[in-house]
C-alpha cells in the first residue's frame, strides 16, 4: 500500500512544481517583453520537375539526329516496340524526311518524300534552332506546342493527319510521349 501512496503523493508534487513554473512564466512575460528572434528567409530555389523528359537531350546538329535520339530513348520514346507500325514524314530546314517503323521492323529515318504516312509535319526553320537548342525533353516540347498553338511570320509547326485518329491511337501514338507530342497535338 506505501507504493501506491507514494505515486499518488508524486503525482501531486508534480502538479505542484508545473503550477509554479507556469505562474513564473508568466510573470517574466508580463516584466519584460520578448521579442522573437528575426527569422532570415533564403530565397527558395525553384527546381523543375519534369515527368518523361527531366534527363539532358544531347547536341544535335539536325533535326533529324535530335529526332532519332528521342524516338530509341527509353522514356521518350518508351512503348514503340509495342507499335504496329508508323510512318510520319516531315518537311524541315528545306528537306523531306521520314521516319518510321515496319511491323516487327527497327525504327527507320529516310530522306525524301512518302507516299502513305500517318502524318505530315512542317517545322518552320526558325522553330527548328529553338527545338535543337531545348536542353531537356520539356523544353522541346514546350516550344513545340508553342509554336502549333500560336504562329507567328516565319515560326510554325503546322500538322496534318493523314490517317484516322482511333486507327493512329491504336498503333501508339496515344501512349508514347514522342509520338503523342508530334501528332497528339492536332487532336
Amino acid at each position: 500500500m506505501s507504493r501506491f501512496f507514494k505515486r499518488k503523493k508524486d503525482e501531486k508534487e508534480d502538479e505542484g512544481t508545473e503550477k509554479a513554473v507556469e505562474a513564473t512564466e508568466v510573470e517574466t512575460a508580463e516584466e519584460e517583453p520578448v521579442e522573437a528572434p528575426e527569422v532570415v528567409e533564403e530565397p527558395a530555389v525553384e527546381e523543375e520537375v519534369s515527368v518523361g523528359g527531366a534527363d539532358t537531350i544531347p547536341y544535335h546538329s539536325e533535326i533529324q539526329d535530335r529526332l532519332m535520339y528521342m524516338f530509341n530513348d527509353s522514356n521518350i520514346g518508351g512503348g514503340i516496340e509495342g507499335t504496329d507500325e508508323f510512318y510520319i514524314e516531315f518537311m524541315a530546314m528545306g528537306e523531306r524526311f521520314w521516319i518510321g517503323k515496319a511491323p516487327l521492323g527497327n525504327i527507320e529515318l529516310k530522306t525524301g518524300a512518302m507516299t502513305d504516312q500517318d502524318a505530315h509535319v512542317r517545322i518552320a526553320n526558325d522553330v527548328v534552332s529553338d527545338l535543337l537548342s531545348a536542353a531537356t525533353f520539356d523544353e522541346f516540347t514546350k516550344i513545340y506546342l508553342q509554336y502549333y498553338k500560336s504562329a507567328e511570320a516565319g515560326k510554325f509547326v503546322k500538322i496534318e493527319v493523314r490517317k484516322p485518329i482511333t486507327d493512329l491511337n491504336r498503333r501508339g501514338y496515344a501512349r508514347v510521349p514522342i509520338m503523342k507530342l508530334l501528332i497528339g497535338s492536332a487532336r
